[in-house]
């Protein structure tokens, strides 16, 4: 097969002397181009893919075009011979001349004349030397010739100097051609052991991956987003042995076995990871699996995450943190309660393998049996924190079981566990008795936003900057008089109320402002979803034997909506849809 070679010579000279070697290697494609510098890299990168197995090229140009591609670039370079043909032609025309040009000649120059014992004056360009500085000061010279390299030779004649090109001969640019097929050979050979390798590992059902210290791959028989997550497992590990890790991608625990190794001073991983037989562990029942490096990313996205959490709150976690195994998290719902237990765990030490979070809400018989699974089960792990949500959720029953396995087991011990619960859930106080007292929870309160209202201006603003950014919208602030309105409200909801709110007054608004009209509607409607959420809570002290009738849900509802309104019955009752005399019957009336 036909070896190809693409040639980018800086001046047409060049271009026709290697278009003369070229013919002359019928077992070589050539294809040639003139282009300077960096005309001729953006070439090379606009051509590197199209098959070409190396790139010959001259001086400066060369230079530029290794930093774009990697295919290998061959530098057509000047020999001395070169140089001494060049300076027996200026002797034919004068005595009065000079050398200038770029290290690549001029260390040449230097050379001959020092061998010959020329007397001829030669200037070296660099970085820090202005080629039109030190042209102008050669005319100033009075020399009649300048000999020099392609790029001072067109500086010198946009300045009417006279200049003859030093040119690379013809057997430079063979030797440029025996070079390049030369590198070619040794770079095919290296290829045809490099697949020879790489199938027989494929072929192998050992999964394998190989990085260096700095974790880019170099091989890999890997899913590319498992690969990521492996990547990613090694990146938080100092010590890189046997890995243990429960895999997303994967829905499984895998064995990551580290080797490592070192090729000319580079430190490399090898890495084979074998799955692990045991029961999946997947969100359908209940329970996550997270490490502290996901945690951290999911909040590092989430824009309020810290300032939801009081500055006390903060500075309390941290004289706790040494003295505390658990942590019983309470307090309204839509308060900060989750954000307060994540930070918990971010904020940790010890026992941050995995943050393993269980729904209380969907806690079963199958989730009870394998939190105690000798095989992979949570409280017969070590090292991990074990974040409870929703603990009021759980019925005496099971909390009664759950703190006796705690009890019975080293979980405590060897874990962190977490709590959180909403104390206007239940009237029953047994569950944060239990939690409190018979684990020795450190009790962590969330304020709601009421006990919260010096706070409630800024944590507005930064909401409303965060729905800007998520809604693509450019709303600036709040009309005074909606502001001081929606400042007013109570907000039972707290923070996933707020959140929700503002972003639907971004989404609804006409304006760069926020309408006190608007703000108006919003509320009136939270009043009204909050009256009819609160209306089955206010029939639960009555007796299962008197349940209530469609007489009393609806009297509830008017005298809710009649509260909201200051004991206003005509606007009442345009709110609710009914005749004044249909309101003043309920108000009247029994039932």
């Amino acid at each position: 097969m036909k070896r190809k070679i693409l040639g980018i010579a800086p001046y047409e000279e060049l271009n026709y002397s290697m278009t003369i070697i070229g013919e002359q290697y019928p077992e070589v494609e050539t294809t040639i181009y003139t282009a300077d510098l960096v005309e001729g890299q953006k070439l090379a990168t606009q051509l590197c893919n199209d098959g070409y197995d190396a790139i010959i090229s001259r001086g400066g140009t060369a230079k530029l075009i290794r930093r774009v591609v990697s295919l290998p670039v061959i530098d057509v370079s000047l020999s001395i011979y070169d140089v001494h043909s060049a300076i027996r032609l200026a002797e034919n025309y004068t005595d009065n001349f000079v050398i200038v040009g770029y290290p690549s000649i001029t260390e040449k120059a230097h050379l001959l004349c020092d061998l010959l014992g020329l007397n001829i004056e030669i200037y070296t360009i660099d970085e820090d030397i202005n080629a039109h500085e030190m042209l102008d000061s050669l005319a100033e010279k009075k020399y009649e010739l300048i000999l020099c390299d392609a790029i001072t030779n067109r500086t010198a004649l946009l300045k009417s100097l006279n200049t003859l090109l030093i040119t690379s001969g013809l057997e430079s640019i063979k030797r440029a051609y025996e070079d390049a097929l030369t590198i070619i050979d040794h770079v095919n050979q290296v290829k045809h052991k490099k697949e020879i390798l790489e199938k027989g590992l494929l072929c192998l059902k050992q999964d394998i991956l190989f990085c260096d210290d700095d974790y880019k791959v170099e091989f890999s028989t890997l899913d590319p987003i498992f690969a990521s997550e492996i990547i990613k497992i090694l990146q938080t590990k100092s010590e890189k042995k046997e890995l243990q890790h429960y895999s997303q991608v994967k829905n499984c625990f895998v064995t990551v076995t580290v080797k490592t190794y070192i090729i000319d001073h580079q430190k490399y991983y090898c890495c084979f990871i074998n799955e692990k037989n045991t029961p999946p562990i997947s969100n359908k029942h209940g329970i996550t699996y997270q490490k502290k490096a996901e945690v951290a990313a999911v909040f590092s996205k989430q824009l309020l995450f810290s300032q939801f959490i009081p500055q006390e709150i903060k500075l309390e976690l941290k004289k706790k943190e040494a003295s505390y195994s658990s942590y019983l998290v309470f307090g309204e719902s839509g308060t900060a309660k989750k954000n307060i237990a994540y930070q918990i765990y971010l904020s940790q030490t010890q026992d941050t393998n995995y943050l393993i979070t269980i729904n209380c809400a969907l806690i079963t018989d199958k989730l009870w049996k394998f939190l105690v699974n000798a095989a992979n089960g949570p409280f017969v792990d070590v090292h991990n924190t074990i974040f409870f949500d929703h603990a009021e959720q759980l019925k005496p029953a099971s909390i009664e079981r759950l703190v006796s396995l705690i009890k019975t087991t080293n979980v405590l011990k060897n874990n962190r566990l977490l709590f959180t619960y909403d104390n206007n859930k239940t009237s029953d106080s047994t569950t944060f008795t239990r939690l409190a007292s018979q684990l020795g929870s450190a009790k962590i309160y969330a304020p709601t936003i009421r006990e919260r209202k010096n706070e409630l201006s800024i944590i507005t603003t930064l909401l409303l900057n965060k729905m800007n950014i998520e809604c693509s919208k450019d709303i600036m602030g709040f009309d005074p008089r909606a502001l001081e309105a929606f400042m007013a409200y109570d907000w039972p909801g707290n923070f996933d109320q707020l959140q929700y709110c503002v972003k639907e007054l971004v989404l609804n608004a006409n304006s760069h402002y926020i309408s006190e009209h608007q703000v108006a509607e919003l509320l009136n409607k939270e009043r009204l979803i909050q009256n009819f959420t609160n209306i089955q809570d206010n029939f639960t002290t009555k007796s299962s034997l008197q349940p209530p009738t469609l007489f009393d849900y609806t009297k509830t509802i008017i005298l809710n909506v009649l509260e909201q309104n200051e004991g206003n019955q005509t606007k009442t009752a345009i709110q609710l849809g009914i005749s004044r005399t249909t309101l003043w019957r309920y108000l009247k009336e029994d039932g």
